[in-house]
């Protein structure tokens, strides 16, 4: 079958043709504008995904610096505790009187009190004794240069106890 085709059919061919391309040419345009707007969105979230990385990047050395910070404080807390707790014991032993004194006595009379034995000894060097020779003696106080004893001591309330039951 042959078909004639006439002028009139050629340029309404020619005119469909022609609305198809600016058709065509009108999704291209918008399409190309929504990829523009696209591709702005694409880079402006990788802009805020960068930057949120930067933020959580410094939180986390925040953070971190902060950890430092109070495990540092913590030790430092430990440390005050445990000299606050030798400076309670060390009142505490302070409070409590001592059993026993040590009396220093030069050719037999007093010169000091001491809270030990070596202590009285000390004493006695730095006013002008020997550091050794310390020992029993038969001699009698009063002719004896340094002389360290032993003294009880006995708190109010046993003083008190024991002149209750004499």
């Amino acid at each position: 079958m042959i078909r004639i085709v006439t002028a009139a059919r050629l340029d309404g061919l020619h005119a469909d043709l022609n609305a198809a391309d600016e058709r065509n040419q009108r999704l291209l345009e918008t399409l190309g504008g929504n990829w523009v707007r696209y591709l702005r969105s694409v880079l402006e979230l990788n802009e805020e995904r960068v930057g949120a990385e930067r933020v959580a990047r410094a939180a986390t050395e925040e953070a971190e610096g902060l950890r430092r910070a109070f495990t540092a404080a913590v030790l430092v807390m430990a440390q005050q505790q445990r000299h606050i707790g030798e400076l309670e014991q060390q009142l505490a032993e302070a409070r409590t009187a001592p059993s026993w004194l040590y009396l220093l006595r030069s050719y037999g009379e007093p010169h000091s009190l001491h809270p030990s034995q070596e202590a009285a000894k000390e004493h006695a060097v730095t006013c002008g004794a020997r550091r050794t020779g310390w020992g029993p003696s038969n001699l009698p106080p009063a002719e004896t240069a340094w002389r360290v004893e032993a003294v009880a001591v006995v708190s109010e309330q046993e003083r008190a106890t024991r002149s209750d039951a004499a």
